[in-house]
């Protein structure tokens, strides 16, 4: 993988997280997709961290 490809996997994944994030504001919303949502976040979140660390070494 390339240094374009990991960044542009580092923007998409971003713009997931803000998504979940203003999911999760909305107080309508069930307490079964609350927890979908935020399972859902925080793998995301783990990913995004991964691929900052893959684009950090192919910068060293």
């Amino acid at each position: 993988m390339d240094w374009q490809e990991i960044n542009c996997l580092i923007e998409a994944l971003t713009t997931l997280v803000e998504k979940y994030q203003i999911e999760l504001e909305n107080q309508s919303i069930d307490d079964d997709t609350r927890s979908d949502i935020s399972n859902d976040l925080a793998y995301t979140q783990i990913l995004l961290g991964d691929y900052k660390k893959k684009r950090d070494q192919i910068a060293s």
